[in-house]
């Protein structure tokens, strides 16, 4: 079967054109939606890391305490 070949007129061109134009457009705008996302993200790391940061010094005190209050218990054991 002999393939039949379509010829390019300048409609066809224009067309082509305007539909390339319309996806570089498209992926503008998405480039500049996954930046925002990206900049949200970070911004949500670091919140977490600064609320990982707090429950670590968090545990840290909380330890602290019932060590010295250990020390403490001990201490007057042996006292009395």
């Amino acid at each position: 079967m002999p393939m039949m070949l379509e010829r390019w007129n300048d409609d066809k061109m224009d067309a082509l054109d305007a539909k390339v134009d319309g996806l570089s457009s498209l992926m503008r705008e998405q480039r500049g939606e996954m930046r925002e996302q990206r900049g949200e993200m970070r911004e949500q790391r670091a919140e977490f890391s600064a609320l990982q940061r707090t429950m670590v010094m968090a545990t840290v005190g909380i330890l602290g305490t019932f060590v010295t209050g250990f020390g403490i218990l001990v201490g007057l054991i042996v006292a009395v």
